[in-house]
């Protein structure tokens, strides 16, 4: 037991990540990372925020109006979503985890973009679904709605 603790001392000291804490992640922890990812258009980081299994994308303004898409696909959807608009504010304002579905959580953002071709602001909420993958949460679904 003590060895295990002062591993695990070692490892919070280093930046490693334990491997049973990540159990403990939290579903407001991905949608703050994601938010964050989302406001500096980082298709990178929101899609490692994705599991194995294919993703819901529809985003009309700009990307698909809807489908299922692997985590290659949605790199490449999200990169050129990001280089047509420019987000000015982005932020989860309601995250949920239905007690009958514990392993669903649902994110609801506020968007504020310009597409890059013109100067008019525009405004859409954004809704992220994740659901548990193993020991973590991971994105199911991104949907855009005006």
């Amino acid at each position: 037991m003590n060895f295990r603790r002062t591993l695990l001392v070692a490892c919070l000291a280093l930046g490693l990540a334990w491997p049973a804490l990540a159990q403990d992640e939290r579903p407001a922890d991905v949608f703050a990372s994601i938010e964050r990812a989302w406001v500096v258009g980082s298709a990178d980081a929101v899609v490692a925020q994705f599991g194995k299994r294919k993703v819901t994308i529809s985003l009309p303004d700009g990307g698909p109006s809807g489908g299922l898409f692997s985590r290659a696909q949605s790199f490449f959807i999200l990169k050129d979503y990001f280089a047509a608009t420019r987000t000015e504010e982005f932020s989860f304002v309601s995250i949920r985890q239905p007690e009958e579905q514990p392993d669903n959580a649902i994110g609801m953002a506020e968007r504020n973009f310009r597409r890059r071709d013109s100067s008019r602001t525009l405004s859409d909420r954004i809704f992220v679904s994740l659901v548990r993958e193993d020991q973590r949460w991971v994105v199911s679904e991104i949907k855009s709605v005006r």
